[in-house]
């Protein structure tokens, strides 16, 4: 009985890597489908503002928006997955290794998961609520943080510590755009920081 319990331990930490990546890319997708939702009234308003809003105007808003998450949330995923087993970053690792996708990355990351982590703690908040009435806010907060420094934080130095020797600095410039512009939305819909300042 023993014997069976160490080899399911051992098989289950042999998976450890496929599990934290799952938690990473589920974080930040919960940051990226928060921004795509914002992104969905913002072409919406456009649209409207500009009079093309026609009875078509809410599936076109939808579909750009759908559109861009679906892109961003594949990139990341294969960034990711390109990242697993990539050493910590390091100061020496990025200046040697710098390009556009570089700079992007954690430019990205930092606001896109940070969202993901209060969107996570906003769950969490809204499912204890009934039973625990004020506590379950600190809960909320509490859980954010845990998912973003044990999922986000580290994922942020597996991806720098994953970059390549670009073949030229401009290497990832086509993606810089939605990951940016996904990350700027996730910046400012998706922290509590606006609401306090």
């Amino acid at each position: 009985m023993f014997r069976a319990l160490v080899a399911i331990d051992q098989a289950l930490g042999a998976t450890r890597p496929g599990w934290r990546w799952i938690g990473e890319v589920s974080l930040v997708l919960l940051g990226v489908h928060l921004a795509a939702d914002r992104l969905d009234d913002a072409v919406l308003g456009f649209l409207a503002s500009m009079g093309w809003l026609g009875p078509d105007g809410t599936p076109v808003a939808a579909y750009l928006a759908v559109g861009l998450e679906l892109l961003v949330a594949a990139r990341v995923a294969a960034i990711l997955l390109l990242s697993v087993g990539a050493p910590p970053a390091t100061w020496a690792h990025f200046k040697a290794n710098w390009s556009i996708e570089g700079v992007v990355r954690p430019l990205f990351w930092v606001p896109t998961a940070a969202a993901g982590a209060w969107v996570l703690g906003m769950a969490v908040e809204d499912a204890l609520s009934p039973y625990l009435g004020e506590p379950a806010f600190w809960l909320g907060v509490i859980a954010a943080l845990i998912a973003g420094w044990r999922l986000g934080i580290t994922a942020l130095g597996r991806l720098i510590g994953g970059l390549f020797p670009p073949k030229r600095r401009t290497d990832g410039w086509m993606w810089a755009l939605p990951l940016l512009l996904t990350a700027s939305l996730a910046a400012r819909y998706g922290l509590p920081v606006w609401g306090w300042l």
